[in-house]
C-alpha cells in the first residue's frame, strides 16, 4: 500500500483525507494541529508521525497542506530523499521556490477546491504532469495537469471562483426563499439546475455559444436577466474579481 505523508493538518488537509478513503493508500499524518490530526486518526485510521520529519522519513510521497506564509520555511528544515515525490497544495508558492526547499527531492504544485474533493467530485490541477500524483488526485476528482507554471496559474484563479460560488448560491437561494419557498426546497431546486447545467457542458460536444443561444430565447427571461445582470455590470465584475485574484496568486 503506497504511504502518503501529509505536512499541514487543517481544513483542506481533512477534506482530502475524506475523499480519499478507500483509495488504497496509507495515509500518515504531521503532528502540527494535534487536534484535527486526532480526530482524522479516529474517524479514518490515518497515522499520525512524531514529527514532520517522520512523515517525511516513512512516506512515499508528501503532499503539502501547511500555511502559505510559513510552509515554505518549515519544508526547508526537512531532509527529503532523491526523487521523492513533493505535491504542494501552498497558494502562492511556485514551482521554484518549493523546489529550492525541498533539495533533491520531485516538486509539482497543485490546487483543488477542497469540499468537493471530500465526496469524490473535485477537479485538480496540477504542474508540472507528474504520474505518481495523477494517481493521488484523480481518487478526489478530475485532474488537469499544465506543462508550464504560468497557465497553472492562471488555472489556479478556479479555487477563488470554487469559494465565490457557493456566496453567490447562498445569495440566488436566499432570493428564493424571500418569495416564500422552503429553506430546503429553494437549496435544493438551485443546486440541481447548477448540477444539470454542469452535466450538459460536460456531456455535451457543441461549442459553449451554440449551447448558450439555444437556452437563451430571444425576448424571454433567460434573456432578461442576463441583460439586467449585465446593464448592471454584474458579468463583468466576475472578470475584476478574478484579474485582482490572478494578480495576488501571480505575485
Amino acid at each position: 500500500m503506497t504511504v502518503i505523508g501529509i505536512l499541514g493538518v487543517g481544513h483542506l488537509a481533512g477534506l482530502m483525507v475524506r475523499g480519499l478513503q478507500g483509495a488504497g493508500y496509507r495515509l500518515v499524518l504531521s503532528p502540527r494541529n494535534a487536534e484535527t490530526a486526532a480526530r482524522l486518526s479516529a474517524e479514518h485510521g490515518c497515522e499520525v508521525a512524531a514529527s514532520n520529519q517522520a512523515v517525511v522519513d516513512a512516506a512515499e510521497g508528501v503532499f503539502v497542506c501547511l500555511p502559505a506564509a510559513t510552509g515554505a520555511e518549515e519544508l526547508s528544515q526537512l531532509t527529503f530523499r532523491p526523487g521523492q515525490p513533493v505535491l504542494s497544495a501552498m497558494a502562492g508558492t511556485g514551482l521554484a521556490r518549493l523546489q529550492s526547499v525541498i533539495g533533491p527531492a520531485r516538486a509539482a504544485v497543485t490546487m483543488m477546491p477542497g469540499y468537493a474533493n471530500a465526496y469524490g467530485f473535485g477537479p485538480s490541477i496540477l504542474c508540472p504532469e507528474d504520474g505518481f500524483w495523477r494517481d493521488f488526485l484523480s481518487k478526489t476528482g478530475p485532474v488537469h495537469a499544465f506543462a508550464d507554471e504560468k497557465t497553472f496559474t492562471a488555472a489556479a484563479a478556479f479555487g477563488a471562483f470554487s469559494g465565490a460560488s457557493f456566496g453567490w448560491m447562498a445569495h440566488v437561494i436566499h432570493w428564493f426563499q424571500s418569495q416564500g419557498l422552503p429553506p430546503d426546497t429553494a437549496r435544493a431546486l438551485v443546486a440541481a439546475t447548477l448540477r444539470g447545467n454542469a452535466e450538459v457542458l460536460l456531456r455535451e460536444d457543441r461549442p459553449l455559444d451554440d449551447i448558450a443561444r439555444s437556452v437563451v430565447t430571444e425576448g424571454g427571461i433567460s434573456e432578461m436577466l442576463l441583460a439586467t445582470l449585465a446593464f448592471s455590470d454584474g458579468l463583468h465584475a466576475w472578470d475584476e474579481g478574478l484579474d485582482r485574484v490572478l494578480k495576488r496568486i501571480g505575485g
